[in-house]
């Protein structure tokens, strides 16, 4: 049979133990390469369409797409919910906006680095950090939580 682990162990082109058998999404357990090649299962319809496109890539012996960060949406009545990388790595949080007023991120650190965003009803401060995930920018906290501060400017280059 195939390997499991939480899933159908693939690679990072989908393909499974048995290199004629892909397999994709929610059942898949696969590397995440932007958190440094560990194994996640990632139950989204954006991971399935990115591992789409990387067997598809495979099967027709193509280069890979670059890999995405990985990231989830939910939308629960006058909530939007949005989460792009994965806080396992962090070391502490940093929360930006207003908690009482239901708009805020709460982004989630490895030293300097972003690895994890989660935004209710922010969503600049949620493609702002997916992209800064993805670039691994590092921030200062103290900017990331002052709100007087624009995302861009958190994300330009520290000095």
């Amino acid at each position: 049979g195939l390997a499991c682990l939480n899933g159908v162990v693939v690679d990072q082109e989908a393909r499974t133990s048995d290199p004629s058998i892909f397999a994709i999404g929610d059942v898949t357990h696969r590397p995440v390469p932007v958190h440094g090649g560990a194994m996640h299962r990632l139950e989204s319809v954006p991971n399935a369409l990115e591992q789409a496109k990387q067997a598809a890539s495979a099967i027709v012996g193509r280069a890979a797409p670059a890999a995405e960060v990985p990231w989830f949406w939910s939308d629960q009545y006058d909530i939007k919910l949005q989460i792009a990388g994965l806080p396992g790595e962090a070391d502490r949080q940093v929360v930006r906006g207003d908690v009482a007023a239901g708009a805020f991120a709460v982004f989630h650190l490895a030293g300097d680095r972003i690895v994890c965003v989660e935004a209710v009803n922010a969503p600049a401060e949620f493609m702002a950090g997916r992209m800064m995930i993805g670039k691994q920018t590092p921030v200062d906290a103290g900017r990331l939580a002052d709100t007087s501060v624009t995302m861009k400017a958190v994300g330009a280059a520290q000095t």
